[in-house]
């Protein structure tokens, strides 16, 4: 939706913000794009409002878009797909917040003239009024198909029903709940212990997280400029799962480690909080390389950080240069939908055979990059064994000197190679490792 049909500077409602901002990740485009530009544009007192409305129409779009589907008597044409949102924004409050109908339905309407689109306000109106009424028929329908009942893809559902026939509803419910602020206490400032004991100090409700030894959960979210310490680098934003690749690669004072695909640095900071290292933090993308620099500035640590292809070859790396590797490839963020809701939108099936394809080239080409003798840690953020278990057997049965460090640990589930989290309902999101060693020698 062109910004150009809108006053560039022009105020928006949070009801006419989130139409928008939906309308266009129907169109294709992701929140990290839209959401910032969007919510600097809406009020401060509704800008929460207006997230929860983008997210949470998101997070249920193919229940609500089926909903929409029932009510209207011929669907929105493409130029009208603002009103389309419009109209799941709607629903989303009458069905998924519970608001009493004339708490939503006049002010939703009303977004209409707001739109320009005046003439669409009876059909608006109809559509909403008409679920108010017959909502006990409209609804049991959704709770029959898994697609609806859940609201995830159709392409989603299969595959995480194929692979995960004893966890597949339990991944989907977890994925419709809201993910915790989990933090990460900087050792070379103080334990975890200590920290919990300033937060309490200061009101923060929290506890230690079960698996991460650096990991603390907070009860609700916060404003980070509130947490104790934060912008002299004493803690960090990060989910539990994620701080578990610093603990697996096991950092040692003196090595030097490759995180392969660093941005925006959350892992690179944890590594050089471990131990003193010389870290080359790397990423294909200029913009989110300026993220590690932030990050890393603020938690007072150094660090190489280069722009670098990791699928392509690099003169300085031929010789095999680094004791570790973490390699963080890019996925099907199937692990973090709670997080990114949009993901249901925006990924497609055809997507996964890509990114398996460009994760074996990233994987060949890290490792020989790797010593002799150096191990390189495998994560995605995926919850899809095609991305994970699969990729890495097929690594280990192609590539003779690679050896798997079988992981034995309290938290997830061993798999054929690797260990892979689910996300956990107040707890952390979803993620897969796997540990390879590089063998010293190898015979042919």
């Amino acid at each position: 939706m062109s910004s150009s049909l809108y006053g560039r500077n022009q105020s928006l409602s949070a009801r006419h913000a989130a139409a928008r901002s939906l309308a266009e990740v129907i169109a294709g485009r992701s929140l990290n794009q839209i959401m910032p530009a969007t919510e600097s544009r809406v009020g401060e007192e509704d800008r929460s409002f207006y997230r929860e409305l983008t997210q949470g129409t998101c997070r249920w779009y193919f229940r609500l878009n089926a909903l929409a589907k029932m009510l209207l008597k011929q669907p929105f044409g493409d130029e009208d797909q603002d009103l389309h949102a419009l109209l799941l924004i709607g629903l989303y409050q009458l069905n998924i917040q519970g608001k009493a109908p004339h708490a939503a339905v006049h002010a939703t309407v009303d977004v209409c003239e707001e739109l320009g689109k005046g003439y669409a306000k009876p059909v608006i109106n109809a559509c909403l009024r008409r679920y108010g009424r017959e909502y006990e028929t409209l609804l049991p329908p959704l709770e029959e198909n898994p697609v609806t009942a859940t609201s995830h893809p159709k392409w989603l559902v299969k595959l995480l029903t194929k692979a995960w026939p004893e966890h597949w509803q339990t991944i989907l419910a977890a994925d419709n709940e809201r993910a915790p602020m989990t933090l990460r206490v900087n050792r070379r400032h103080g334990s975890r212990d200590e920290y919990l004991d300033r937060l309490q100090q200061a009101g923060i409700a929290a506890h230690a997280a079960p698996f991460g030894a650096d990991a603390v959960v907070l009860e609700q979210p916060c404003d980070v400029n509130l947490l104790p310490g934060f912008a002299d680098g004493h803690v960090s934003v990060q989910d539990e799962a994620a701080q578990l690749a610093a603990s697996l690669l096991a950092p040692q004072d003196g090595e030097h480690i490759l995180d392969a695909c660093a941005a925006p640095g959350g892992k690179s900071g944890h590594l050089l909080e471990a131990a003193d290292i010389h870290l080359t933090a790397a990423d294909v993308d200029e913009t989110r390389l300026l993220r590690i620099s932030e990050n890393l500035a603020r938690l007072q640590l150094q660090a190489d950080v280069v722009c670098a292809d990791i699928t392509e070859a690099h003169e300085e790396w031929q010789k095999p240069l680094f004791d570790a590797i973490l390699l963080d490839v890019p996925c099907s963020a199937t692990g973090v939908i709670r997080r990114h809701p949009d993901i249901r939108l925006l990924r497609r099936r055809e997507d996964i055979d890509q990114l398996t394809q460009l994760q074996a080239d990233i994987l060949k080409r890290a490792w020989s990059w790797l010593k002799p003798g150096g191990r390189l840690l495998y994560a995605t953020c995926s919850v899809l064994p095609q991305e994970n278990s699969l990729q890495v057997e097929a690594f280990l049965a192609t590539q003779a000197d690679a050896r798997e460090n079988v992981l034995h640990a309290d938290w997830g589930i061993a798999c054929t190679a690797g260990r892979q989290l689910f996300p956990q309902t107040g707890g952390h999101d979803g993620f897969y490792y796997a540990l390879l060693h590089k063998a010293s020698e190898h015979k042919v």
